[in-house]
């Protein structure tokens, strides 16, 4: 159809759509105005590169505060040492387990038993609300927080290359953290101000402890995920005549420093968290967080329960011995006196139990004075926490747990 002016009246949206076409075609016209502003002499300046903001070169200079240049870790680092440091991290365990630790530590395992003090606080009965606010301490760890990460992919042995969809919800380290603090919290609220007042609560707090045994130097660093301290050191009375010993055992043809990864970057000395000014400074419990997540072999294996309990082990050593070094000096072997403490290792639905009893740092050999480790593993608090068609359920709620925890804390 031929355009014309009465087209044009008539499809006013096809005019418009012409005359912006046309419009969006126009050049302009040059004036000559650029040429005679230079001839005078006046500089012209493109308006785009006019109204760009004009960034002048930033001298450097040395921030003096909290923040220090990442030194290189070569020879010329602080903390480099020539001699290795065989060093076992909080999330790493030990390739034989508990049989490793009790070489490491020279320490000798009274299974399944605890002292006899910790077993009648243990089997006093708790009132009805204490029970019922563990139980809601666990619903809120495992169904009702609102944290939604990313949980760890789904493996199938039988289909390993098979991509399961991945699944939101509360990360481990989480479960743990809001567990643990609400169990230590209903403890504190069931027992009397003069007992409470005498312990402090610290969380997250790192231990190192660095000791030769047989000619190799070998460092534990540890974090303690709850670390309750007193006001007095804590005894425990022991008695070893009727209780039947696991004996250090012999791992040959593994050697005792097997998945000890070398460093050369390490301080010598060893690191107790709270100064000797504090006057609640004696340790009385630490609590282990399991996090399958984050602890893992150095093979990439999956961790198996006897390293588990090795962990256990390690730990109360960690903590014990940091503490000895504080009073004593690094320098000390056999200790004056016996230093106790109680740990508590869990991954949110089992727990392990264990008191440790240090009298040497002398860990060489089998003979001579070694040091005790009484345990009680794998206790499970329930069976199931999770949404049951729509509703949160909590199924074999273990009682005992609760008791166990109350008579570490008044022993």
């Amino acid at each position: 159809m031929k355009l014309s002016k009465v087209l044009y009246r008539q499809h006013i949206g096809f005019m418009f759509k012409k005359h912006w076409l046309i419009q969006g075609k126009r050049v302009p016209i040059d004036t000559g105005l650029e040429e005679s502003l230079k001839a005078k002499g006046i500089p012209v300046e493109d308006a785009l590169e006019f109204v760009k903001e004009k960034q002048e070169p930033r001298e450097r200079f040395e921030i003096i505060g909290p923040h220090e240049h990442i030194k290189p870790l070569d020879e010329n680092h602080p903390d480099y040492k020539q001699r290795p440091c065989l060093t076992l991290k909080h999330t790493s365990v030990l390739l034989e387990g508990i049989s490793q630790a009790q070489v490491l530590t020279k320490t000798i395992i009274a299974e399944d038993k605890l002292p006899h003090r910790i077993e009648e606080l243990a089997e006093v009965s708790a009132p009805k609300a204490i029970h019922e606010g563990v139980k809601k301490a666990i619903l809120s760890a495992n169904v009702f927080d609102c944290e939604q990460k990313k949980l760890p992919k789904i493996k199938e042995s039988e289909r390993p290359a098979f991509n399961f969809p991945r699944i939101l919800g509360i990360s481990d380290r989480r479960r743990n953290e809001i567990l643990t603090n609400k169990l230590l919290q209903l403890v504190e609220k069931s027992n009397d101000v003069e007992v409470t007042q005498n312990k402090y609560v610290v969380n997250e707090v790192e231990c190192h402890s660095v000791f030769d045994k047989e000619g190799d130097l070998i460092q534990f660093q540890d974090v303690s995920g709850i670390l309750v301290t007193s006001n007095k050191p804590l005894k425990h009375e022991l008695s070893e005549s009727d209780i039947p010993f696991i004996e250090i055992p012999d791992l040959y043809p593994v050697k005792h420093t097997v998945t000890l990864p070398p460093e050369h970057f390490y301080d010598e000395n060893s690191k107790y968290p709270l100064r000797p000014s504090v006057s609640k400074k004696h340790p009385h419990t630490t609590w282990l967080h399991f996090n399958r997540t984050e602890v893992g072999n150095l093979y990439e294996t999956p961790v198996t329960p006897t390293q588990i309990l090795g962990r256990s082990l390690t730990h109360a050593f960690t903590v014990a011995s940091a503490y000895a070094k504080q009073l004593h000096g690094e320098d000390v072997k056999d200790l004056p006196e016996p230093i106790h403490i109680n740990c508590i290792q869990t991954d949110g639905q089992r727990f392990h139990f264990g008191v440790f009893e240090l009298n040497t740092l002398n860990v060489d050999g089998t003979d001579g004075t070694k040091n005790v480790w009484y345990c009680k593993n794998d206790v499970k608090l329930y069976d199931s926490s999770r949404y049951l068609s729509g509703m949160p359920v909590l199924e074999n709620y273990n009682p005992n747990v609760y008791g166990y925890i109350n008579a570490f804390y008044n022993c």
